[in-house]
């Protein structure tokens, strides 16, 4: 069998300079995030880059790494990482290296970094991530079947970002910020799919299984004060008895609903509730339990994707993939983070 093998393509500024940076690269890695904007860094030895080449922040890069003869013989995959914006640089010796970190969320915008003062009233959130993208030239994909209407919703110094992140985690959703596009999406969708990995512990370079109890809650109790029904209304919703946990912790989450409640009868209403007692639920004991592991690198393994756990007893499982940094420093490797699905 031909050797298997790595390789980068680096254009920078439009401009294809894998064959000038190839004999140079120390060092690589791309992660992939599934709630937050991904991220390289790149390290080339030599000191023409401080001499020779103006490499600047805000400067893009896009990237894609490759893999040949990789499981077996013909298997020649490409991971296309994406484009990314220049956000720091360095430069250290002997020997000479400049390091390059760059985000998936372009800094030349505002969108992040400029806090800003802004009041919505009678807003759904798509409606204000439709108005986030557009100011900003950005697509807006907005998977989730719900809609969240707010009364009022204000901004107060605090960036664009902040506040999407902000009120999709309220509402028990994730947000994703790409060079081009802002993603709103339900990660229940992402955890009740199919598996298309599977991990064995006899399989892995390494491994590390947390089990948290800090943010994690029996129940959600949420309440309403219904102008029209002139009443307060109430929403719970009780999770499922835990195989982590001997006893129960006891803690109950307790919030006051800000979004419009959909229904005309009180049973219709606290209905609604009582379902966004369960979303708002899940998305505070998600992280009950946490995996991440080390596993020979490879393109297919992507943020976003389930993945069956086999060989540690009780916490065998399908988790969702968080996170994957691909680095090819010294050989492929992939670090994965994940959280095992609840059952809920």
């Amino acid at each position: 069998m031909i050797s298997r093998r790595t390789y980068l393509t680096v254009t920078y500024e439009g401009k294809d300079i894998t064959g000038d940076t190839s004999p140079y690269i120390k060092g690589f890695s791309y992660t992939d995030n599934l709630d937050k904007g991904d991220s390289v860094t790149l390290s080339l030895t030599g000191d023409k880059w401080i001499k020779e080449w103006t490499i600047l922040k805000g400067d893009k890069l896009k990237i894609e790494l490759g893999v040949i003869n990789w499981r077996n013989e013909g298997d020649n995959r490409t991971l296309k990482c994406g484009i990314f914006t220049i956000d720091d640089l360095s430069f250290s010796g002997t020997p000479d290296t400049m390091s390059i970190s760059a985000t998936s969320i372009d800094v030349t915008k505002d969108l992040k970094g400029v806090k800003k003062d802004n009041t919505w009233e009678n807003v759904s959130l798509r409606e204000i991530a439709q108005e986030i993208s557009t100011n900003y030239s950005m697509d807006l994909f907005y998977d989730c079947p719900e809609e969240f209407t707010f009364d009022k919703v204000n901004q107060l110094k605090e960036s664009d970002a902040s506040l999407l992140a902000r009120l999709s985690k309220e509402q028990g959703m994730a947000l994703k910020i790409t060079m081009d596009k802002i993603i709103l999406f339900d990660e229940k969708t992402y955890e009740d799919k199919e598996t298309v990995i599977t991990f064995n512990k006899s399989d892995l370079e390494s491994y590390d299984l947390q089990c948290d109890d800090l943010e994690v809650y029996d129940g959600c109790e949420l309440t309403f004060y219904d102008p029209i029904l002139g009443e307060l209304l109430k929403g719970e919703y009780e999770a499922p008895t835990s195989s982590f946990y001997k006893v129960k912790t006891g803690k109950i989450l307790y919030k006051n609903v800000d979004t419009k409640v959909t229904g005309t009868t009180k049973e219709e209403k606290e209905k609604f509730l009582n379902e966004r007692a369960k979303k708002i639920l899940r998305n505070m004991n998600k992280n009950e339990t946490k995996m991440k592991i080390s596993h020979m690198g490879d393109p297919e393994y992507l943020a976003g994707l389930t993945t069956k756990i086999l060989g540690f007893g009780r916490y065998d499982g399908v988790y969702l993939i968080t996170s994957v940094t691909h680095d090819i420093t010294r050989e492929y490797i992939c670090s994965l983070e994940m959280r095992r699905r609840l059952n809920f």
